[in-house]
């Protein structure tokens, strides 16, 4: 979500967003209509043999194989120059040292086409978050990283929770200014 509301300055700095998941393309097709996601290519990557497990990005123990939250930022001979490997599901980053990477890259910018698929859409997208909940799911998270942080004494686990707690602002922020393309 976040980077959905980036994607001038993502473009403009020369870069696309690709979204991989083990989901299959037809609910990766819905969640990009449900969503208006545009642009941002969604591969499907069951099980995580093409790309999650070669990048690292696979969580073989969570709901039979997942996707990790990852970001990654690859220049175009090929060099990874950005990583972020989130440690569960929950475990976003902020993007400002992304933007930092595609700055020093200085690459020049791109019109990427919106992404399409040709797979058919169930009426029912169930596991999906609906927009409506999104804001109530990272209102909780962020008031969850606050009680966390503030009951825990170690400074290990107040950063972990200051950290969530920037991300899931970071969401909010980013759901309050995409609902308004929708």
């Amino acid at each position: 979500m976040r980077l959905a509301t980036n994607l001038d300055r993502i473009h403009g700095d020369g870069a696309e967003v690709i979204a991989v998941s083990v989901d299959e393309e037809a609910r990766q097709a819905g969640m990009s209509q449900r969503w208006g996601l545009g642009p941002i290519a969604m591969v499907s990557d069951p099980g995580g043999e093409k790309y999650l497990k070669p990048l690292g990005l696979f969580d073989p123990e969570d709901r039979g194989g997942i996707a990790l939250p990852g970001m990654l930022v690859i220049s175009p001979d090929g060099e990874e120059r950005y990583r972020y490997q989130g440690r569960d599901f929950a475990d976003r980053t902020t993007d400002d040292d992304v933007f930092a990477v595609l700055d020093d890259l200085d690459l020049p910018a791109v019109s990427p086409q919106p992404w399409t698929s040709t797979a058919e859409v169930p009426e029912d997208l169930s596991g999906f978050f609906r927009p409506n909940d999104f804001g109530a799911y990272f209102r909780g998270n962020r008031f969850g990283a606050v009680a966390i942080g503030g009951r825990l004494p170690s400074k290990e686990t107040a950063a972990v929770a200051r950290e969530h707690r920037l991300m899931a602002d970071a969401s909010l922020d980013a759901w309050a200014r995409h609902r308004k393309t929708l």
